[in-house]
């Protein structure tokens, strides 16, 4: 299944606390980090944290944080 990518940050904090504001209303959203499979914790500061959603759910994520930042 291809996702799609509603949100970017190079704060891994942020990026979940979006994910977690997409669950609590019901939006399925994934969290992608690169730290080298934890051997560089912090790498994500470079490289960025994307939230994903499934495509039939891009329009109601982005009205989410759109409507929460």
């Amino acid at each position: 299944m291809k996702l799609v990518t509603v949100f970017e940050s190079n704060l891994r904090i942020q990026a979940q606390m979006a994910v977690e504001l997409l669950e609590s209303e019901h939006v399925d959203a994934m969290l992608f980090c690169d730290d080298a499979g934890g051997l560089y914790p912090g790498m994500e500061a470079y490289f960025g944290c994307q939230v994903q959603v499934r495509p039939e759910d891009v329009d109601k994520a982005k009205e989410i944080l759109a409507s929460n930042t």
